[in-house]
């Protein structure tokens, strides 16, 4: 669930700003909630959690001895450099110094003494972020991480060919386009790729996609990057009827 802090040091805007994203969630049913509104910047920076998909609604002339928005936002950069961060402002003069900042806003919104088109402007702005952030889902589960001392590493499930176990909690992982050791057990990316990823021995764990041939005479499977695998007859005579299943379906 996406998490939502909002901080205005005027306490008519705050509510003003609470409700109108209060009665957006409610509304469109949208996976979102307002964590908290608040006048105080320190107590914002006291709740956040940067392990989550956060959006930040900030006002930018804040009359804190402390922080004013810009400050606050390069504060929340440090350890959120995902959020989304959106400005809310009487200012118009200060667009200028979000750019020079480098902050990355997603949104610039100005206040007006309009009601309805302040609400307009933040529900798009809620709009945008849903989309996005629903993008960024999609695609990552499409994908699977993989651990090694040089950092995660992020393969297409589409773009895997096999998985084998090389060592003691380590793997050689052989995609479409490398191949490269990691971290884990066949038994966890077992659990995690979806169900035409099969072993075809104890140690190898393949995918159905990817087979070119299976060979009982040659004891051999082959896939689609020329690459082969080894496999006694017992394992082949075994293998091939769940292969010939799956490229039936």
């Amino acid at each position: 669930m996406i998490k939502i802090y909002v901080c205005d040091d005027q306490e008519v805007h705050l509510q003003a700003i609470t409700q109108i994203i209060e009665n957006r969630i409610a509304f469109e049913e949208i996976s979102m909630e307002l964590v908290l509104a608040t006048t105080n910047p320190s107590e914002l920076l006291e709740r956040f959690n940067s392990q989550e998909i956060n959006v930040y609604f900030l006002d930018i002339d804040l009359s804190d001895e402390q922080y004013d928005g810009l400050n606050l936002a390069l504060k929340i950069r440090e350890s959120d450099p995902n959020g989304f961060i959106i400005f809310i402002t009487s200012h118009l003069e200060f667009g200028m110094l979000i750019f020079e900042y480098k902050i990355g806003a997603l949104n610039y919104i100005v206040k007006t003494a309009d009601p309805e088109l302040l609400k307009s402007k933040i529900n798009s702005t809620i709009d945008t972020i849903c989309e996005r952030t629903q993008n960024s889902v999609n695609q990552h589960e499409q994908e699977i991480k993989f651990a090694s001392g040089r950092g995660d590493k992020y393969i297409l499930i589409s773009d895997l060919i096999a998985l084998e176990l090389v060592g003691n909690h380590k793997l050689e992982i052989v995609s479409k386009h490398q191949v490269f050791n990691c971290n884990g057990s066949l038994g966890q990316f077992e659990d995690e790729l979806p169900n035409h990823f099969i072993r075809c021995r104890r140690d190898m764990l393949v995918n159905l996609n990817e087979v070119v041939t299976c060979s009982v005479k040659e004891e051999m499977i082959t896939m689609s990057n020329g690459f082969t695998i080894s496999c006694s007859r017992w394992q082949i005579n075994k293998f091939k009827p769940i292969l010939e299943k799956f490229k039936k379906s």
